[in-house]
């Protein structure tokens, strides 16, 4: 694992284990096994390596991400692309609570959000279409996303904390729920 990596995995853990603040560059450079010197060469601040690691885990996301096939129906799109998104953060839930502790903070930068939200944007389609079509509710996009957002985020929160991560059956429930709530 190339240093660049090892700085940034080590960061989830202890940002996640400890919470940002309360996590120095320098335990971030001792879990690593790198010096001071090294970290700051890859990342000029605490702040610029926390927006890495958002970066990090959403283009893990992405990589993950099982896309349907165009013709298949939006529905089936929306329970795929969902689902991957899911059962890959309940699958590494250091991402998952480094993701849900960072995604509000004042430290993510515009350019990083704005980056970190294109793993969405096949998501973004799936909603459009549907509505085109009639079959998703004819409200907003982004504040469906909100909705969908809260909801499944509490329910890996839930399942994390309740050890129920790897219980796909689980999974498929919640997704259909969100389906459920946004179809018309």
């Amino acid at each position: 694992m190339n240093k660049r990596l090892q700085i940034i995995q080590a960061g989830i853990k202890l940002f996640v284990e400890n919470d940002i603040q309360a996590t120095p560059m320098s335990a971030i450079a001792k879990e690593a096994g790198t010096g001071m010197g090294t970290i700051y060469n890859y990342f000029a601040t605490k702040e610029e390596l926390i927006n890495e690691i958002y970066l990090f885990i959403k283009q893990q996301q992405l990589h993950h991400a099982s896309l349907a096939n165009q013709q298949d129906s939006v529905k089936l799109h929306f329970l795929q692309f969902s689902e991957t998104f899911i059962t890959f953060l309940l699958a590494n839930p250091s991402y998952f609570y480094f993701i849900d502790q960072i995604k509000n903070s004042p430290i993510l930068t515009s350019e990083t959000r704005s980056q970190g939200s294109q793993v969405y944007q096949p998501f973004l389609e799936i909603l459009s279409k549907g509505q085109q079509q009639g079959i998703i509710k004819n409200i907003d996009i982004e504040e469906i996303m909100h909705f969908l957002e809260g909801g499944l985020m509490g329910f890996m929160r839930w399942a994390i904390s309740k050890g129920k991560s790897a219980d796909k059956s689980i999974v498929v429930n919640h997704i259909q729920l969100a389906w459920d709530a946004v179809k018309s």
